[in-house]
C-alpha cells in the first residue's frame, strides 16, 4: 500500500516535470515561433503583392506588425498602401520607416513625403535636408528632394542647379535628366527652352518615364496656349499605361475647349471607370467642384452602387462636395452615422467646421475629438494643421503646433512653425513662450534667450529676471548689437536711461541705424530729453516689423517729441 502511494506521488512529480518541461519548451520555443510566423506572413504578403490583392496584403502586413511592430518589410507594404490610398498616414509609415533603419535614403524618402503632405514653408523638408547636408550630398536623391523643394518655394535657378548635381552623380539615369529638361522647359530664354523641348521629346517613349516627359510636353503647351500641339500630347498620354487620373482630367479640359460632343463621351467614360476604381472617385469629384459643378458631382457620388459609396475616399469626396456648397446641415446629416477607421480624425474636423458654420457649441467639442483621434500619428496631426490653415482656425493652428510638440520632441520644425505663426500675427506672448522652450532646449542659443529676454521686457513679464539674462548676454557679447540694444532697454526700464544710452553708443554709428537697434536708441534719445537726435532713429524704426508692445512705445515716444 505504501509502496503504491509512493509510486503515485513519484508519478505526479514526473507529471509535474513534464508540464514543467513542456511549459519552458513552449516559451523558450516562442520566440523561433514568431520568427517563422513572420516569414510566412511576409511570404503570403509577397504572393498577394504580386496578385495585385491589397486588401488581403494589408490584413498580411497588419499581422506581421502585430507580431513585430519593427518589421521593415510590413512598414514599407503600409507605405506604399497608403501611398496608392493618398492616405495621410503615409507620413507616419514613411517616419516609422525611417526610425527603423535610419539611413539616407529612408529619411530623404521621408522629406519628400512631407513636402507633398504638407504646406509651405514645408518645414519639416527643410530640417531633414538640413540634417542631412553635412552627410548625404553625394547621393543624387538629396539633389532631386532639394530641387523639389526649391520649385515649391518657386526658387527656380536653385532648383536648376540641384537638378543638374544629381545627373552628375548619375549620368546613366534618365530621371535626372527629365527633371533638368522640364526645368528649362519653362525658361525665358529661346534656346534653352528648346533644348529641354527636345529632350522630352526623345524620353516621350521611355517605358519608365514616357508618360512624364508627355505629361511636360502637353503642361507646357497649356501655358503656351498652344491648344493643338497640348491635345497632341494629351492623346499620346492617355494612351500611355502609366498615366493618372489627373491626366486623363487634363486631357477632358482640353476636349471641353473644343466644345465637341467628345468630352461628354470622355467624361461618361471617366465615371465608368471611377466605379471599378474607387481610389480615382475623389480626383473626378474634385475635378466637377473646381468646374463649379458640385450639384452634378454631389448627384453621381450619391448614385453610385451602395458598396462603391461605403469605401474609401468616396465618403470623403462626397463631403467635400456638401462643403463646396457650403451646405453644412447637409454635411451634419451625411456624416452623423458614419465610423471613417483611420480617417475618423478628419469626420470629427469636418463636422466641427460644419458646427462653427452654423454657430453651435459643438464645434470645440469635435475639435478635440479630432485631435483625440488622431493619436500620436504625425500625418493626421499634420493634414489637420492643413484643414485649419485652410479653415483660417488660428488658434486651433497654435494649438495644434504644440500638441504635436509636445508628442513628437524631435520635430523641431514645429517650433519653426510657431515661430512664423507669431511673427504674422504679431503675437509677443505666444513668442516669449516659445524663446523660453528654444533657450530651455538649447542654452547656448544666444539669439533665443536675447529674443526670451527682450519680449519678456516688453511684456513686463518677471523683469528683473529678464534683466539679468539681458546684462549676462550683453557681458558675454557687448559687441552684438541687438543684444546691446536688449540690455540698454533692461536699463532704461530700470531707471537707468544714461547708462543704457552710453551702452548703445559704444556700437559703431552704422549699428544704430538697423532698423531693430533704432527704435531702441530712439526710445531712450526721447526719454532722455534728446527729441532732435531721437528723431532721425525714430524714423529709421519705420520700416522695421516691429511688435505690437514695440509699436506703442515708439508712438509714445514721438508723441513726446
Amino acid at each position: 500500500m505504501e509502496d503504491d502511494v509512493k509510486g503515485r506521488v513519484r508519478l505526479a512529480i514526473v507529471a509535474l516535470i513534464l508540464l514543467a518541461l513542456v511549459g519552458a519548451g513552449f516559451w523558450l520555443g516562442r520566440p523561433a515561433y514568431r520568427k517563422w510566423e513572420q516569414r510566412r506572413l511576409v511570404a503570403e504578403a509577397r504572393t498577394f503583392l504580386a496578385k495585385g490583392d491589397y486588401r488581403n496584403v494589408s490584413l498580411s502586413a497588419r499581422e506581421v506588425l502585430s507580431i513585430n511592430p519593427s518589421n521593415l518589410f510590413a512598414c514599407q507594404i503600409m507605405a506604399g498602401l497608403a501611398e496608392l490610398a493618398g492616405s495621410p498616414a503615409l507620413l507616419d509609415w514613411n517616419r516609422r520607416i525611417a526610425e527603423i533603419s535610419p539611413t539616407p535614403e529612408n529619411r530623404l524618402r521621408l522629406a519628400s513625403t512631407a513636402l507633398h503632405l504638407q504646406r509651405p514653408p514645408y518645414s519639416l523638408t527643410t530640417q531633414i535636408l538640413d540634417d542631412l547636408r553635412g552627410g548625404a550630398t553625394n547621393l543624387a536623391m538629396f539633389h532631386v528632394v532639394s530641387a523639389d523643394l526649391a520649385i515649391r518655394l518657386n526658387e527656380l535657378d536653385k532648383a536648376e542647379l540641384e537638378f543638374a548635381a544629381a545627373a552628375r552623380l548619375e549620368p546613366s539615369n534618365e530621371l535626372h535628366r527629365l527633371n533638368l529638361a522640364t526645368l528649362r522647359l519653362a525658361s525665358t530664354n529661346a534656346d534653352v527652352a528648346a533644348e529641354g523641348r527636345a529632350v522630352l521629346e526623345s524620353l516621350r517613349r521611355s517605358t519608365n518615364f514616357g508618360a512624364v516627359a508627355l505629361r511636360s510636353l502637353a503642361m507646357e503647351s497649356l501655358r503656351r496656349q498652344d491648344f493643338a500641339a497640348a491635345a497632341a500630347w494629351s492623346d499620346e498620354l492617355v494612351a500611355n499605361p502609366r498615366c493618372t487620373i489627373g491626366d486623363r482630367l487634363q486631357h477632358l479640359d482640353i476636349l471641353l475647349r473644343d466644345k465637341g460632343p467628345e468630352s461628354t463621351s470622355y467624361l461618361e467614360s471617366l465615371k465608368e471607370r471611377a466605379v471599378t476604381n474607387v481610389a480615382e472617385v475623389r480626383g473626378l469629384s474634385t475635378w466637377f467642384i473646381q468646374h463649379n459643378r458640385a450639384e452634378e458631382a454631389l448627384r453621381w457620388l450619391t448614385n453610385l452602387p451602395p458598396a462603391v459609396r461605403a469605401q474609401q475616399p468616396v465618403p470623403l469626396a462626397t463631403t467635400e462636395t456638401y462643403v463646396a456648397l457650403k451646405d453644412w446641415a447637409g454635411v451634419q446629416s451625411f456624416l452623423a452615422d458614419q465610423r471613417w477607421a483611420e480617417l475618423e480624425f478628419m469626420r470629427f474636423a469636418i463636422l466641427s467646421e460644419a458646427s462653427l458654420q452654423r454657430r453651435e457649441i459643438a464645434a470645440q467639442s469635435y475639435w478635440r475629438s479630432a485631435v483625440r483621434e488622431a493619436g500620436d500619428r504625425l500625418g493626421a496631426l499634420g493634414t489637420l494643421f492643413n484643414l485649419a490653415e485652410t479653415w483660417q482656425r488660428a488658434q486651433d493652428k497654435e494649438d495644434l503646433l504644440w500638441h504635436i510638440y509636445e508628442r513628437h520632441p524631435g520635430e523641431r520644425w514645429t517650433l519653426n512653425e510657431l515661430g512664423r505663426l507669431y511673427q504674422t500675427e504679431g503675437n509677443t506672448r505666444g513668442l516669449n513662450k516659445l524663446f523660453g522652450v528654444l533657450a530651455e532646449l538649447n542654452p547656448k542659443d544666444f539669439n533665443a534667450r536675447n529674443n526670451l529676454a527682450a519680449t519678456s521686457l516688453l511684456l513686463k513679464l518677471n523683469v528683473p529676471k529678464a534683466c539679468e539674462l539681458a546684462k549676462q548676454l550683453y557681458t558675454e557679447r557687448p559687441d552684438n548689437a541687438i543684444i546691446a540694444s536688449t540690455y540698454a532697454f533692461a536699463l532704461h526700464l530700470r531707471g537707468s536711461t544714461a547708462e543704457g544710452l552710453a551702452v548703445l553708443q559704444k556700437l559703431k554709428p552704422e549699428s544704430l541705424e538697423d532698423p531693430s537697434v533704432a527704435p531702441y536708441y530712439g526710445l531712450l534719445l526721447s526719454a532722455s530729453g534728446q527729441p532732435a537726435q531721437a528723431k532721425k532713429y525714430l524714423d529709421l524704426a519705420q520700416p522695421a516689423k516691429l511688435l505690437p508692445e514695440e509699436k506703442q512705445l515708439l508712438e509714445a515716444a514721438r508723441r513726446g517729441l
